[in-house]
């Protein structure tokens, strides 16, 4: 059994640190793992994307087929990798930051805003998402993401980034527990 997840947004919204702290927490928990990333050739700007798949047994095809889960930072993201869901899987939207999400599940969450208003800045957003996707992802926990984190971020900012993530992390609980999908224009959000 695989689980497949992508992390979609732009080039310095922090997609491929998110990434690898994904790809680590899933290797904490004793996971198989494949982290991949792709993004355009502008640093700051253009397409970035980050792929974690984590599997109970040797993951043997290094690519997603069918995302589980799509977190889309905006809406360039989400417009370009809904296509690739399952039926049944989970979108995760920056609500500041993505109008229209034109499929069954979709959370819309004030990533940005969330990070804007604690640090005064957006680029924690990244770390915020993380944090609202755990209740959400049967495969990491929030310890194991800790401490992934605390592996992977640079020092100096290591206690935002674990702040932020637990801003998210608050926000995705509450929403597990009162989450009810209903029907809105065709698309189903929160």
């Amino acid at each position: 059994m695989r689980y497949e997840i992508r992390l979609a947004g732009s080039g310095g919204q922090g997609i491929a640190l998110a990434g690898v702290v994904l790809a680590e927490a899933g290797v904490l928990e004793g996971h198989y793992v494949v982290n991949t990333q792709n993004y355009g050739p502008e640093a700051r700007g253009g397409s970035s994307i980050s792929e974690v798949i984590l599997g109970d047994v040797e993951i043997d095809y290094p690519k997603t087929l069918e995302l589980d889960l799509l977190l889309a930072l905006n809406q360039k993201a989400c417009d370009e990798n809904l296509c690739d869901m399952k039926p049944q899987g989970l979108v995760i939207v920056d609500s500041g930051l993505v109008d229209t999400a034109l499929w069954g599940k979709v959370l819309r969450v004030p990533l940005s805003r969330r990070a804007q208003a604690k640090f005064n800045e957006p680029r924690f957003a990244n770390m915020v998402a993380l944090g609202t996707l755990v209740p959400f992802c049967p495969w990491v926990s929030s310890r194991s993401l800790s401490k992934a984190m605390a592996n992977r971020t640079p020092p100096k900012t290591l206690q935002m980034n674990i702040s932020a993530f637990q801003i998210g992390l608050r926000l995705g609980r509450r929403l597990r527990a009162s989450v009810k999908f209903e029907e809105i224009e065709g698309a189903i959000e929160v």
